[in-house]
C-alpha cells in the first residue's frame, strides 16, 4: 500500500509475525550523530495514534535542529522586547501549540500583516518596542489594517487584532517585567463585527453526504455525517483521526471513540441505550461503506492506492457536490458540525450534556457553536407562557384564600371581578397582573 500524503517523516511500517502492521519512528543517523537524544520509538499498531505521536516527535526534532542553529530562540531572533519578538514568543509557546493545524496559518498571516504595518518614520510596527504600543497606537494600527490592496478588509483586520490580543496576554504572563500589564489590543473598536457561521440542518448534512456518494466520494460523505452526528472537527476526520478500530471496538462494542485534537479530549460516545440505536442513519450509511483502509475517510487514487484527503481537495469535492445537489453555499463540513451542535440546543440539553458530547472544556467555548434558532425561541416563549399562566393561577388562589379569611367583610366585598366587566376591555392577564402586584 502506498503511503498517504500526510504520512509523517521518519515513520515506517512493519508487518509483525502475527500479521498485524506496527509503526515505528526512527530519526536520521545524521541527527543522532550530532547529539539528538531520541534514538527511535515504537508507535504501536493504532494508525491514528501512531501519526499523532510521530508528528509530535518530528516537532521535537525540528525544534532541536533550529535551536542548534540558533534560529528558534525568540531572544536570538527579533530584537528582544519588540512587538515582533512578542509574536515570535507566542508562536513558540504552548498556547500556540493548542491552536488547530487548520487555524494556525490564519493566525500567522494575521500577525504577519500586523507586523508589516508601516510607521511614519519608515519602520515597521513589528520593530517597535512593546511599551510603545499604546491603546491609541493600537487603534491606528487597526485603521491601517482595514485598508487592503483590494479595498476594505474588515475581517482580516479583526483577526489580526484578536490574535495580537491573545499573544499579548500569553507572553505577558511569561515576561511580566518586559510586557506591560495593559493590553493595548483589548478594547479596540472593530467595525467588522462577529458574523455567526450559518449551521447546516440535518436534512442538508444528509443531502450533502448523498451528493458526495453520487460523485464517487462515499467516504467523504461519511465525514459530513460524522461531523454532524458525532461532532468531530472536520480537520480531524479528514486527517484520519477516526478509524474503523474506533467504531464499536472490541473493548467498547456499544461506543465510538472520538478524538478532539484541539482540546485533547477523547470521548467514548454511546451508540445504544437499552438496545435502542442512537444514530441509526449514520450507522446505516457506514454499514454501506467498503473498509478500504484503517482510517474511515479515505479515497482511491487512479492507481487504486488508498490515500487520505487533503483539506483543499475535500473542500473542492464538497463545493462540486453541493452545487449539483443545489444546496446553499453555507453547507460545508464545518457547517455540518455547527449544525450538530445547534441540534443539541434545539433538544434543550443542559451545558454539561453538550460538553459531554462535544468534548469542549468550557461552557463558553461550546456556546459559540449553538446557534439561536426559531425552535429554541418558540420553546422558550412557550415555557415562559406556561410559567406566567401557572403564576396567575397561584395568585388567584392565594387572593381568594386571603379574602375568604377576612370574615369581617361582607360577601360582596370578597368577590373580585377578573373578567373585566365594567372595566373596559381589560384582559384577564391585566386583571390578574393587578392582583399579583397588589398582593
Amino acid at each position: 500500500m502506498r503511503r498517504p500524503l500526510n504520512w509523517p517523516r521518519y515513520m515506517v511500517e512493519r508487518r509483525l509475525k502475527s500479521g498485524r502492521v506496527a509503526y515505528y519512528w526512527t530519526p536520521r543517523r545524521k541527527d543522532l550523530d550530532k547529539g539528538f537524544g531520541i534514538t527511535g520509538e515504537a508507535l504501536g499498531d493504532d494508525y491514528a495514534a501512531a501519526i499523532a505521536r510521530a508528528e509530535m516527535l518530528n516537532g521535537h526534532l525540528d525544534a532541536w535542529r533550529q535551536a542548534k542553529d540558533g534560529a528558534t530562540n525568540p531572544d536570538r531572533g527579533p530584537r528582544f522586547g519588540t512587538l515582533k519578538w512578542l509574536f515570535a514568543s507566542y508562536i513558540a509557546s504552548v498556547a500556540f501549540e493548542r491552536v488547530s493545524e487548520r487555524t494556525r496559518p490564519v493566525y500567522l498571516r494575521g500577525l504577519r500583516q500586523l507586523e508589516e504595518v508601516p510607521t511614519k518614520d519608515n519602520r515597521r510596527v513589528g520593530d517597535l518596542a512593546v511599551e510603545m504600543i499604546s491603546p491609541r497606537a493600537a487603534d491606528k494600527i487597526y485603521a491601517a489594517l482595514l485598508v487592503g490592496p483590494r479595498g476594505r478588509r474588515a475581517r482580516q483586520a479583526d483577526i489580526s487584532i484578536n490574535v495580537a490580543r491573545r499573544a499579548w496576554d500569553v507572553v505577558r504572563r511569561l515576561y511580566s517585567k518586559t510586557v506591560p500589564l495593559e493590553n493595548p489590543f483589548r478594547g479596540v473598536m472593530k467595525v467588522g463585527g462577529s458574523q455567526s457561521k450559518v449551521a447546516a440542518s440535518r436534512a442538508e448534512a444528509y443531502a450533502l453526504a448523498e451528493a458526495l456518494r453520487k460523485r464517487g466520494h462515499p467516504h467523504l460523505g461519511a465525514a459530513a455525517l460524522i461531523c454532524f452526528e458525532w461532532l468531530q472537527r472536520p480537520e480531524n476526520v479528514i486527517a484520519g483521526k477516526i478509524t474503523w478500530a474506533d467504531y464499536r471496538p472490541t473493548a467498547h462494542p456499544r461506543h465510538v471513540r472520538i478524538f478532539h485534537h484541539k482540546t485533547g479530549e477523547v470521548v467514548l460516545q454511546p451508540l445504544e441505550e437499552n438496545g435502542r440505536i442512537l444514530y441509526p442513519d449514520l450507522e446505516a450509511y457506514l454499514g454501506g461503506l467498503e473498509r478500504l483502509a484503517h482510517a474511515i475517510v479515505v479515497r482511491l487514487r487512479r492507481d487504486l492506492a488508498t490515500v487520505l484527503y487533503t483539506m483543499n481537495y475535500a473542500a473542492a469535492c464538497v463545493r462540486k457536490a453541493r452545487a449539483e445537489a443545489r444546496l446553499p453555499e453555507h453547507v460545508t463540513l464545518d457547517a455540518c458540525r455547527h449544525g450538530g451542535m445547534t441540534e443539541l440546543g434545539d433538544a434543550e440539553l443542559a451545558e454539561q450534556g453538550v460538553m459531554a458530547l462535544s468534548g469542549h472544556r468550557t461552557p463558553q467555548a461550546a456556546r459559540l457553536y449553538i446557534k439561536r434558532t426559531e425552535h429554541q425561541r418558540t420553546r422558550a416563549a412557550a415555557q415562559r407562557r406556561t410559567w406566567v399562566e401557572e403564576s396567575f393561577k397561584r395568585a388567584r388562589v392565594e387572593m381568594e384564600q386571603g379574602q375568604g379569611s377576612r370574615n369581617e367583610l361582607p360577601d360582596t366585598a370578597q368577590r373580585i371581578d377578573i373578567t373585566g366587566a365594567g372595566e373596559g376591555n381589560r384582559t384577564l392577564d391585566t386583571q390578574l397582573g393587578k392582583l399579583m402586584f397588589c398582593h
